[in-house]
Parts: C-alpha cells; structure tokens; sequence
C-alpha cells in the first residue's frame, strides 16, 4: 500500500530517498489491457489509474525533526539567567549544536516533489475501489447466474457463464450424445438394406445445444426372398441389433430374427428331404425312409 510515512527513491533524483506525505488519484480512464487467460477465455488485467505522490526529501525530513531540539533549549537559558547567578557562580552556556548537514534536495530544502504515474487503484490509501468494480462483466454475470435458481436459468452460449455443475450436466449429455450416435449408425450400417433412416430424440443443454439421448432405427426385411437368400437377410437384421450397448427392444429383434433362420433352415431341410426322396422314388413317410443302402 502506497500511504503516508512510506519511504521510496524519488525518481530522477540519482538514488535520494523522500517520504511519501500523500498520494491521490487523479481523474483519468486508465487503462486495463485484456491477457489471454485459460481455455482461450479474456481475463481483465488489474486497473490503472494515474495518481499523484507528493514526497519531501527525507533529509529534509530528519532536519525538521532535529532542528528545534536546539532552539527551545537556547531561549530557555535567555529566559531564565537568575538559576545560574543564584549560585554565584555563573557558567557559560555551551556554545549551540551545529546544524547537521543537508543533502541537497531536488528543488529546495522544504521543497515537495510531486510525482505523477500509473498506479493499481489497490495500492493508493483511501482510493481502493470496490471489489466490484474490479471484476469483470464475465465475472459478474456468472455470480448473478448462480445466484439465480436452476429452473429459471436461461440457456447460454458463453461456456464462460456456465456454473460448475452445469459444465458437469454438458459433460455427461456431450458423452451420451457420442455413444447414441454410433450406437444408430451401427444399426444402420450393418442392416444394409433392411434399415429405414435414424430417428434421434434430443435433451437441451445449458449451453443452448441440443444433444441426442436417444434413437432408433427402423427394419423392414426386404421382401420376396427366398431360399439361402432369405437366411443371410435375417442373419444381417439380427447382426444389427446384437451391437454392443443395444437396447433390450434390440435384443427382442435380434430373437426373432434368429427363430425366424431357425425355421427357414427347418424349412429347407424339409423341402430338401422331401426332394431326395422324390429322386429315389420312396414313397415312404417323412421319418422312415432308410438311406443306408
């Protein structure tokens, strides 16, 4: 803190020290340059102000001090002579201290210098401003969002204004969002031409950002198929929704694609069985032909 009674180098004065007697802020916009701060954001660098510092050189100083100690003591020997002559012996009075040694001054001996520079408003005694004027717009609108309840906060654009929990809140959705997009696109990608087009449902943020919490995919079996062809689509729809991270309604298309394989092969076998037994002219039941020649 700059104040009264301070001792410093008066500028321009090759090393003589003086002593602050006041300091006072003078009218000026001063000037408040932006840094770079974390995470790309503008930090506000402490405010200057231009002040003045009046100084009285401190050999000037201790001279005033001392001085005086000489001159009372003088007149009262001049005033009272009668305690000396009671006595009857009459001393002389010892010759006056010498003045001590003067440095010369800046301007004069009694001079004071005035010093005008920048200084933080911080360090001027009785000027320091309140700490509201030293933060920042940012500063202020994020203490106004907290105190502000949760359910009457509007969404914001400026992370810089986003409170600790509600940059935890765009975490978590920014994660989700990730896992539910490539969830879909798998089901999409391996279903091939079985799969419609995906279908997100969105949560908004405090951001302002809408991310998806959840989707679908929709799966139509192509039609007309038959035979070996007819299998290896059920085979791709149940590929599709046996993905990790899928769904128990997933799980349930996965099922039926695989009971739905299940029967054509039993379908097939039959028909085939049925075909051999026609190339060998049986006519025997299902179940009763024997084939071991």
């Amino acid at each position: 803190m700059i104040q009264a009674g301070a001792i410093q180098v008066i500028p321009g004065s090759g090393g003589q020290l003086g002593q602050i007697i006041a300091t006072r802020a003078l009218l000026g916009s001063g000037s408040q340059p932006p840094t770079n701060g974390s995470g790309g954001t503008v930090a506000s660098a402490p405010q200057t102000l231009p002040a003045a510092v009046a100084l009285v050189p401190l050999s000037s100083t201790i001279a005033a001090t001392q001085a005086p100690a000489t001159g009372p003591s003088a007149r009262t020997e001049q005033a009272n002579p009668s305690q000396s002559s009671s006595t009857g012996d009459r001393q002389p009075a010892p010759p006056p201290s010498p003045a001590p040694a003067q440095s010369a001054p800046v301007n004069s001996a009694a001079s004071v210098v005035t010093i005008i520079q920048q200084l933080d408003p911080r360090d001027i005694n009785g000027a320091a401003p309140d700490d509201a004027n030293t933060q920042s717009p940012t500063q202020r609108q994020q203490e106004e969002r907290e105190a502000t309840p949760e359910n009457a906060r509007q969404p914001t654009s400026n992370p810089a204004l986003l409170t600790a929990s509600e940059r935890e809140i765009v975490r978590e959705l920014s994660a989700r969002d990730a896992i539910v997009r490539t969830e879909e696109e798998s089901h999409q990608t391996l279903a091939g031409a079985n799969a419609g087009m995906i279908s997100y449902s969105y949560t908004a943020g405090p951001d302002g950002r809408l991310y998806a919490t959840g989707g679908k995919v929709s799966i139509r079996p192509i039609q007309g198929l038959d035979g070996v062809a007819a299998i290896a689509n059920q085979a791709a729809i149940s590929r599709a929704a046996s993905v990790p991270g899928s769904s128990a309604a997933d799980f349930n298309v996965a099922k039926g694609a695989s009971k739905n394989i299940s029967a054509m092969i039993a379908s097939q076998a039959s028909a085939a069985a049925e075909s051999y037994r026609m190339a060998l002219g049986l006519n025997a039941a299902p179940g009763k032909v024997d084939l071991s020649g």
